[in-house]
């Protein structure tokens, strides 16, 4: 399977601006081919291709396998019923081993432009991506950019091919069950607990200074709202890679695989909690499955219905076996626990399950 690892890029101006000339010409190559594809009726790559690639290059100042990769991006879209009739916006690239390189050893890569080859272009990484990368002779990757808080800022999606993990893995050896909450962010079958005081403590202290900023209303008071909100997708991402790695280590030492419930309803169970609704839960689990792809380790999603009401020695399963939200007690076989640790049992068990998205 093929994940993106993406790295932000550290660009001096010259490559700034051969980059962002590149943009806008491949995206009107890519709109040039989309015009020729419906006006032959055909999403044929080949077809495109015979009927405009000479033309892309010189109308366009391309390099050649650019030309291609532009060919085969509006393909694409025409191949696809939901974007066939949209245009391409300057705003990315698509690289192949031809116009794109990686050097491990100075962590930067090289592109292919108009303004001819840039190199070298420093990525600006930490240690996580650099575990990714490491080792690795990568041969595709996307160019692109966003807009945050006003600036531009530039990446590049590096693809990555890794092994798929053995299916059998956990049935063979067993399974982490991982529960989510929100008193602990995540809890597993063995009892481990993850975030707790200091995390809502953080959280709870941006929750009440955007409602003071939300209730002065001023431009002011908006600017330093989305500065805020930055922060706090940052500080929820760290904390999301420390746990998600955290997890995926314990499997692989374990040689077990992993065991996450279904965020399905979850915000519906746990109403009226800012701490729940506030917390990135989507962006954990993709972290979990993503690392865990990387080792090896296979992921399953779990419906968990019932399973923090549900004793895990006796199988009793009723409202009351819960009546606070941290201790379970069974109202039949009478065992005690931590219920965050019930639920993550359960979920280990897993009586109903599917695979992981890819």
């Amino acid at each position: 399977m093929t994940i993106t690892v993406k790295c932000k890029l550290d660009l001096a101006e010259e490559q700034r601006e051969a980059i962002d000339k590149t943009m806008e010409a491949f995206a009107s190559a890519c709109n040039d081919a989309l015009d020729i594809g419906r006006e032959v009726g055909t999403a044929s790559n080949v077809k495109i291709h015979d009927r405009c690639y000479y033309d892309l290059r010189k109308d366009h100042d391309l390099p050649a396998n650019l030309a291609v990769r532009a060919i085969a991006r509006a393909a694409g879209i025409l191949k696809d019923s939901d974007r066939k009739d949209s245009t391409v916006r300057p705003s990315s690239i698509d690289y192949d081993g031809r116009t794109f390189s990686f050097k491990e050893h100075d962590w930067s890569i090289s592109l292919s432009t108009v303004e001819g080859r840039q190199k070298p272009i420093a990525l600006d990484i930490g240690d996580y991506q650099k575990d990714l990368l490491s080792g690795r002779d990568p041969s595709s990757a996307v160019v692109f950019r966003k807009r945050i808080n006003g600036e531009v800022t530039y990446y590049v999606g590096i693809h990555i091919d890794v092994e798929e993990p053995p299916p059998d893995l956990g049935e063979e050896h067993g399974w982490v069950g991982v529960d989510l909450g929100v008193e602990n962010l995540a809890t597993l079958d063995d009892g481990t607990q993850f975030a707790g005081d200091d995390v809502n403590r953080i959280r709870d202290r941006y929750n009440r200074t955007r409602a003071s900023l939300q209730s002065k209303g001023t431009k002011g008071a908006k600017r330093v709202l989305r500065r805020l909100s930055g922060r706090e997708r940052r500080f929820q991402k760290s904390v999301n890679h420390r746990i998600s790695k955290r997890i995926v280590e314990k499997a692989r030492s374990e040689e077990k695989g992993i065991r996450l419930e279904d965020l399905s309803g979850i915000r519906d169970r746990i109403r009226g909690s800012y701490k729940l609704h506030s917390w990135a839960f989507a962006q954990l689990r993709n972290f979990v499955e993503y690392k865990a792809a990387i080792a090896g380790v296979p992921v399953e999603i779990v419906d968990p219905a019932y399973t923090s009401r549900t004793c895990p020695v006796c199988g009793h399963e009723e409202k009351e076996n819960r009546k606070k939200q941290t201790e379970f007690e069974c109202q039949s076989c009478g065992h005690k626990e931590n219920a965050d640790v019930v639920g993550a049992r359960n979920v280990a068990r897993g009586a109903v399950c599917q695979p992981a998205q890819k």
